[in-house]
């Protein structure tokens, strides 16, 4: 696992993810689509919590998450668009260039999607409710490594925004 101290796995409907942490906290969310290789958990109190929340979160039972996140790897562009991202508020969605706006710099929608498709963190830091500005969705990274415009990790993006819209 590297320098990563610890993580806790899980299955959930929308695939299997886990939650790798440094002793400062959750540094990624690996979710994928086929069971991990291991099984052999190297838990700690970070991230358990993490698992528990997630599992909350998509029962439709938490809306804002507490977790310790460590984006210390990050460089410091990179960890401002994930602090921006972070404050999209749950339920809602916002454009690519009123993402980059809030950034600092409306012209930088490209930018904003790069950022997306670099989350190391999806769900928690919710690059799922950055939209296209008609307000439709047509690719999204988080759940598998294939293609963003893969129909499944759009559909995944999907079932995200409808489930926040209903838990409101």
């Amino acid at each position: 696992m590297g320098s990563l101290d610890t993580f806790s796995t899980t299955k959930t409907h929308l695939g299997y993810m886990r939650a790798l942490c440094s002793a400062r906290g959750l540094t990624r969310l690996v979710w994928q689509q086929q069971p991990f290789d291991d099984s052999d958990s190297q838990e700690s109190g970070v991230s358990r919590e993490t698992i528990t929340q997630l599992s909350a979160y998509l029962a439709g039972q938490l809306t804002t998450f507490t977790i310790p996140l460590d984006l210390s790897s990050r460089s410091p562009a990179a960890q401002r668009w994930l602090v921006v991202m972070a404050s999209v508020p749950y339920g809602q969605t916002i454009n690519y260039a009123d993402f980059a706006a809030l950034w600092g710099n409306r012209k930088a929608s490209r930018a904003a999607g790069f950022a997306c498709q670099q989350n190391p963190i999806p769900i928690i830091l919710p690059c799922h409710r950055i939209v296209q500005s008609s307000g439709g969705y047509d690719n999204y990274s988080g759940g598998d490594t294939t293609h963003p415009r893969d129909p499944d990790n759009v559909k995944r993006k999907q079932w995200l925004i409808e489930m926040e819209a209903l838990n409101i």
